[in-house]
């Protein structure tokens, strides 16, 4: 489509139509960028189901919203 729109921008150059021209270009470079934009949604699909498991988020105490140490498993007197 990207072709169409271009050969057609460069015939409504060549005719002197700088409307018509104004608008190929405009879909010329609509259709570039929503085929960047597929390949790029295509590779982070990609490497969220293929790449290895990223950093663990700390744990937060509910109550306060502070972040709990790792190995803190008492956090029942951050609840009291």
């Amino acid at each position: 489509m990207t072709k169409e729109n271009i050969k057609n921008f460069v015939n409504s150059l060549e005719k002197g139509n700088n409307d018509q021209a104004t608008t190929d270009i405009k879909n010329a470079l609509a259709d570039k960028v929503t085929s960047a934009l597929d390949d790029q949604k295509v590779d982070v699909a990609r490497s969220v189901f293929t790449s290895a498991v990223g950093v663990k988020a700390p744990e937060a105490n509910v109550f306060t919203g502070n972040d709990i140490p790792a190995g803190d498993v008492s956090s029942n007197e951050d609840a009291q």
